[in-house]
């Protein structure tokens, strides 16, 4: 069975968020589809703390040749929709989106903090934006101020057959991203493909 018709069970089974996060946590490498494609580095961390007070389900830390790109994943359950008969955002999409306004808001006001604990995720690698005069090691090159950071924030809930064209329309217009369970479908059917090719 291929990671597509495995994935496409569980999230047709899938109750809850509960469900797929525990899924996910031992398929972490289907999120790379959200986080970008990058080559340098990549770590994939489910429940990440943020501060005290916060936890991300998952983390993506990546870099580039000039930055590092953080992705900070709220989940929320596949059974959820984005928006209900009135269009506005159901019970599950306000409950997201309220979690990436506090990471936004802490990090915001805490991001030296938060660079040392994205430090610790990448402790003990090479450095990728920088140049060896610079920075050796990642996790110095990541509490440098001087490197840049970019933060994402993204929820995914629910499936693209609960979206009709309005409500497509309407997720655009919010200021995080918001992606459905069959973005990770569609990931986890190139990776397939990809691997047929190869073998």
């Amino acid at each position: 069975m291929g990671q597509y018709e495995e994935l496409k069970a569980v999230l047709d089974k899938a109750r809850n968020e509960h469900d797929i996060d525990v899924y996910l946590k031992s398929h972490k490498e289907l999120l790379r589809g959200i986080g970008g494609l990058y080559w340098n580095c990549m770590v994939i961390q489910p429940e990440f703390q943020i501060g005290t007070k916060y936890r991300a389900d998952f983390i993506i830390l990546c870099a580039c040749s000039g930055c590092w790109k953080c992705v900070l994943i709220e989940l929320q359950s596949p059974t959820d929709t984005i928006y209900n008969k009135k269009r506005r955002f159901s019970q599950g999409m306000n409950e997201a989106y309220n979690q990436l306004e506090d990471w936004k808001s802490y990090i915001g006001m805490n991001e030296p903090a938060f660079r040392s604990q994205l430090a610790e995720l990448v402790k003990g690698k090479p450095a990728f934006c920088s140049n060896a005069a610079v920075h050796i090691w990642a996790e110095t090159e990541i509490r440098d101020p001087m490197t840049v950071i970019e933060y994402d924030y993204r929820a995914i809930l629910g499936r693209r057959n609960g979206l009709d064209a309005e409500s497509n329309r309407k997720r655009y217009q919010v200021s995080y991203e918001i992606i459905t369970y069959d973005r990770l479908l569609d990931y986890a059917k190139h990776c397939d493909e990809a691997k047929a090719e190869w073998e």
